[in-house]
């Protein structure tokens, strides 16, 4: 049984389960393993797809994607529409705008952050540091980092 119901996805996150000679690899397979839905918005695809293309080609890009397409028809990812989510992703963008030295949080993870609050969840799948300074819109404290913080 999982035991983390509902969590976002991160690039670094979906990167790292299917980069198998990340170092980190193993323990991101497993924490995935303890998610029951995984919500990856299109914005993270579109930067997951960029990463691997660039990194590992093209081929390597393709069956990443179609691993996520077949998580999703089997309804273990979810990858919603973000237009209703982008007014308040640009928000939290907007309130992080001077973030490590004025490179601010991007829109990517603006949008993780919206999608947290829609979701009602305060877990991201990813190694990201700007979600420890990025505060949820919901009554949580804190995100939980995954694998990280299980």
């Amino acid at each position: 049984m999982s035991s983390v119901p509902v969590a976002i996805a991160d690039t670094n996150g979906l990167y790292r389960i299917l980069a198998k000679k990340d170092p980190r690899h193993a323990e991101h397979t497993a924490a995935l393993a303890r998610i029951g839905h995984l919500v990856v918005s299109p914005l993270v695809l579109a930067e997951l797809d960029y990463f691997l293309c660039e990194r590992s080609g093209s081929r390597a890009a393709g069956i990443a994607l179609d691993f996520i397409a077949k998580q999703a028809d089997l309804r273990r990812f979810e990858i919603p529409d973000v237009g209703p989510h982008f007014r308040t992703a640009v928000s939290v963008a907007e309130g992080y705008r001077d973030l490590d030295g004025g490179k601010g949080v991007g829109l990517t993870d603006a949008m993780n952050a919206a999608l947290a609050a829609a979701y009602r969840t305060d877990a991201v799948f990813t190694t990201d540091k700007h979600f420890r300074v990025i505060r949820p819109l919901t009554r949580h404290d804190a995100f939980r980092l995954l694998p990280e913080d299980l």
